[in-house]
């Protein structure tokens, strides 16, 4: 995302399809344009409700803010233009997601500036369910992936765990970055992100000759409807999940390939870090509908997609 550090890959040809950080699935590229985009900005972008609504449009439904750099002790750099850049977002109708760019280079450094990174979004009125993302590309990173453990266990200690990891294909590839988040990964000039359970892929930096970084989120996890204002970071305002009776899911994905358990159901879950395999058979205890689209529970907090079983618009045997 920071604009000096780039990348373009030669032509690929497979589009790997992650459901959080499940397992993917093979797809022509062709076929990521059915699922929502969204944008990231910076300084370098706009602030005004016009750029921001001329975005959004029924393919693109959100936006990454860069919120903040480095430490409150190191360069303190927070974006001027984020306040703006999130009103006019969220008053153009997108979800509003959350970037820092990072410069650490030790475990020490790298948790002070996950506390600057979660004090400015305090300071801001975000919430602990707002999408938080690092931003780890820097050449001068010395050890990138131990840093970034310890960025994202300050973030989750302080309450955000809602946590996704961004980085360029390559480093991905050399396991320079963490993966126990979803991974976001940018991969230009190519027809797929080439980095196994992608949750998103970052496929240009000027969308539509706007300046602009453009990205598809294959997840729903930048996308899907949810508010991230202070104090939201539960399903309070939503409907309460009814109890099924003799109800059986069957994970319907591909052959040889799995999707997520979640922990928690819609825009504020988590990973649970289980993954249930193509045609296993699930009971479903409990099942809820948001904004049209159903979600089943299958013991304690953890829950998984309808639209990845045999019954993607719920049960009708309800007790």
């Amino acid at each position: 995302m920071h604009h000096s550090h780039r990348i373009v890959q030669k032509l690929g040809i497979a589009l790997l399809l992650g459901l959080g950080v499940g397992v993917a699935v093979t797809t022509p590229a062709a076929e990521a344009a059915a699922f929502a985009q969204f944008a990231d900005v910076a300084s370098y972008q706009p602030d005004d409700v016009v750029f921001f609504k001329s975005l959004a449009t029924n393919e693109v439904a959100g936006v990454v803010v860069k919120l903040t750099e480095g430490s409150a002790d190191g360069d303190a750099y927070v974006n001027p233009k984020a306040g703006a850049q999130i009103k006019a977002a969220q008053a153009s109708g997108l979800k509003v997601s959350l970037y820092h760019y990072a410069r650490y280079n030790s475990a020490d450094e790298a948790r002070d500036e996950a506390d600057f990174f979660a004090d400015t979004a305090d300071q801001f009125g975000l919430g602990k369910n707002t999408v938080v993302v690092d931003d780890v590309e820097d050449s001068s990173l010395a050890d990138p992936y131990n840093d970034t453990v310890a960025f994202q266990s300050e973030l989750a200690a302080r309450g955000f765990n809602n946590q996704v990891t961004y980085s360029m294909a390559s480093w991905f590839w050399n396991n320079k970055v963490p993966r126990n988040y979803p991974i976001w990964v940018a991969n230009y000039g190519v027809d797929s992100p080439q980095v196994d359970n992608a949750a998103a892929w970052q496929y240009t930096n000027n969308y539509q000759g706007k300046n602009v970084d453009m990205s598809y989120d294959f997840t729903g996890i930048f996308t899907n409807s949810t508010n991230n204002s202070s104090g939201s970071s539960t399903n309070n305002n939503q409907p309460t999940p009814t109890v099924t009776k003799n109800a059986v899911a069957q994970i319907k994905y591909v052959p040889g390939y799995s999707v997520a358990l979640w922990n928690g159901y819609g825009a504020a879950r988590t990973f649970s870090g289980r993954k249930l395999p193509h045609n296993s058979r699930w009971k479903v205890v409990k099942q809820i509908q948001v904004n049209g689209h159903y979600w089943y529970n299958v013991g304690t907090n953890q829950w998984i997609d309808a639209q990845y079983t045999d019954h993607p618009n719920g049960f009708s045997n309800l007790s």
